[in-house]
């Protein structure tokens, strides 16, 4: 489990989960800040962050999209690319993740984890009372918080039958 400390971002600033994340594809290898956020279906990078990995943004038979971002409608192309968090030495995932074509594209970070390639790794939970939130590992956050969601009634013997025949 890692604690993060919501971060100011943008102009004027606003405080952001955002954390450093680490992107590698064949020899390019880029470090920036992401934003979290649990209404993006998909993970995705800007222009500078596909352009810094080496990228080919444009190639006859590339898996491509368009992504609703900021009131705009947005190419984009598909890559597999690995990720890992700064703050977690050693630990990295490979996740299909979304990068911007246009460089016009300005967000005051550069990158977005979504539901794909990010919430479907980790259990992330948010404090904005306090300004932080908290990254961790799936199955840790489940066997800590989410066991009685997943119970299965029926594998269990009923209470009010066994009252009932005392």
């Amino acid at each position: 489990m890692q604690v993060f400390r919501y971060r100011e971002e943008g102009n004027p600033p606003i405080l952001r989960p955002t954390l450093d994340v680490r992107l590698r594809c064949g020899t390019g290898d880029w470090t920036m800040r992401a934003l979290v956020d649990t209404g993006a279906p998909i993970s995705f990078f800007d222009r500078g962050a596909a352009d810094a990995l080496g990228l080919t943004l444009q190639q006859a038979g590339a898996d491509y999209t368009s992504l609703r971002i900021l009131g705009g409608s947005w190419r984009a192309k598909f890559e597999f690319v690995d990720l890992a968090l700064t703050a977690y030495p050693g630990l990295s995932w490979t996740a299909r993740v979304a990068f911007i074509l246009d460089p016009a594209l300005q967000m005051p970070f550069q990158g977005v984890l979504g539901t794909d390639g990010f919430l479907d790794k980790f259990a992330v939970t948010f404090n904005k009372y306090y300004g932080y939130f908290v990254v961790e590992h799936p199955d840790y956050f489940h066997d800590r918080v989410g066991k009685p969601l997943t119970d299965d009634p029926t594998l269990r013997a009923d209470e009010h039958w066994r009252h009932a025949q005392s």
